[in-house]
């Protein structure tokens, strides 16, 4: 049977499918695409009025009058959240985002939306995230747990926006709290110190299922490569070129802490341990398997090696002060402690100290900010210090040159002058003249006249050679008066 149709005279067209049921509205749209929708009524002249209004607002929205994309916002603003949620997860995924990150974003997304009571995304206000980072601080949580939780959730509100299913975001009045000081003070580990956690790791007993010998596989790869602990569980066989030069280890982006993916290059030697690691494993497979929690396992072994270091000796004392020392500790009398990512702080440090620049440590790092690299990881010792200023050009003459200096009179010592160096005629009379003065006086027969014999130019005699030829009114005639202070005071010398 034919469709009943109704024209409207180019203002859409009803029609019911069968001459039976509801009637459809057929219209196009602002876009030109030709829509179709149902009216949901038998009633012919309540379905004119809805095409009707639906062609108004096409007619609005192509002459600027309606914005289409505010009203799609203000549709999506009303969807349930959650299913907002579910688009967000499929976004995270098809990213290539790791299964765990996408887990725990999503999770701390959903927990924060379920305690803030969040319906829609137009209930996502200010206000709820504050109180909910209020109730947070109530129960003793931690401000990076807080952080973490609040950016989950901004990061699915910036999702939104740029979807399209909101017009701004809601939270960036929003901060962060603020994280006074470092919540765990890392202490790297020097060569002899990681020497020994990796000999004990690799002598001791299983750790859940990490052998011995894997766990100081794990400790040589992270000290090697500065990787965290999600980049050393994702790293494959396939991760590795140990043929490249220089060899080289890959993080897929999906794991890198950066979102992209890092080839970090290694040492020949470690290349070259990892060889026979490798025999009779899959491509594809794990390089290490890794229990889930790490920290304990590196406090295990570090105190099994601490306990093997200080029996080591059978002196009393010494072992006293082995004791005592801070030496292969979890915790040293600073309050730094020592877990897995110490390991990183430690490979970060040794390339410090190895003499890389700036930029060369930060790269190998893998940080963004400089600052990070220098002023977080690395720690330097009151010896790294010293070694430092030992390599600075020296600013003490030598020997040779200390003679020299003293021999012209600008180390505050009197010049000395070889008797046989030539002189000329000026510097011959002073010096005659300062040996003069040194020389002891003699009698005529050359005897030295003793010192206690010697008397000074009386003074009486000494102003009248002074003032011969001076007037009775006391003034000095024919130019003959003088400033010369010698002229008025005993000589500080005895006159031969």
């Amino acid at each position: 049977m034919a469709k009943t149709r109704a024209r409207g005279n180019g203002q859409g067209t009803l029609f019911r499918r069968g001459g039976r049921g509801p009637w459809i509205a057929r219209w196009y749209d602002h876009s030109g695409a030709r829509q179709e929708r149902s009216t949901r009524t038998t009633d012919k002249a309540a379905a004119e009025r809805i095409l009707g209004k639906r062609v108004t607002d096409t007619a609005l929205r192509r002459d600027g009058v309606i914005d289409p994309r505010a009203e799609s916002v203000s549709k999506q603003a009303q969807r349930p959240i959650a299913e907002h949620l579910d688009d967000w997860r499929a976004s995270l995924r098809a990213k290539g985002n790791s299964s765990k990150r996408v887990k725990m974003a999503c999770g701390r997304a959903e927990r924060i939306v379920a305690d803030c009571n969040f319906r829609t995304l137009a209930d996502v206000e200010p206000a709820r995230a504050h109180a909910m980072i209020q109730t947070m601080r109530d129960n003793d949580a931690a401000p990076r747990t807080i952080n973490g939780y609040l950016q989950a959730l901004k990061q699915f509100m910036r999702w939104a926006v740029a979807e399209g299913r909101l017009a701004v975001n809601p939270l960036v009045s929003v901060g962060m709290v603020k994280v006074i000081g470092q919540t765990r003070n890392r202490r790297p580990l020097d060569v002899e110190e990681l020497a020994r956690l990796i000999d004990a790791a690799h002598r001791g007993p299983a750790h859940r299922r990490l052998s011995g010998t894997g766990r100081a596989m794990v400790y040589r790869v992270a000290t090697g490569t500065g990787f965290r602990a999600a980049e050393l569980a994702s790293l494959t066989p396939a991760s590795l070129d140990l043929d490249a030069d220089p060899p080289a280890v890959t993080v897929k982006a999906a794991y890198s802490k950066r979102r992209r993916d890092d080839r970090q290059p290694i040492r020949r030697d470690l290349a070259e341990l990892l060889r026979p690691w490798l025999a009779g494993k899959q491509r594809n497979t794990p390089l290490f398997t890794l229990p889930d929690k790490l920290p304990p396992m590196v406090r295990a072994d570090l105190r099994r090696a601490r306990a093997w270091w200080i029996k080591e000796t059978t002196d009393r004392h010494e072992r006293r002060e082995r004791r005592r020392s801070d030496f292969l500790s979890v915790r040293d009398s600073e309050g730094r402690v020592v877990d897995f990512h110490a390991l990183r702080a430690t490979y970060i440090t040794m390339v410090v100290k190895s003499g890389a620049s700036v930029k060369e440590a930060q790269e190998l790092a893998r940080h963004s900010d400089p600052k990070l690299t220098m002023n977080v990881y690395t720690r330097l010792g009151v010896h790294d210090l010293a070694g430092a200023l030992d390599r600075l050009p020296s600013t003490t003459p030598e020997p040779d040159e200390a003679d020299a200096l003293r021999a012209t009179g600008t180390d505050d010592v009197a010049a000395i002058v070889p008797r046989d160096t030539p002189t000329s005629s000026h510097d011959s009379s002073s010096a005659k003249c300062r040996d003069s003065l040194r020389r002891p006086a003699t009698t005529t027969g050359g005897d030295p006249i003793p010192l206690d014999t010697r008397k000074s130019l009386p003074r009486a005699n000494k102003d009248n050679a002074a003032r011969s030829g001076a007037a009775s009114c006391g003034k000095a005639t024919h130019r003959t008066r003088t400033g010369d202070l010698s002229f008025t005071k005993a000589p500080l010398y005895q006159l031969s």
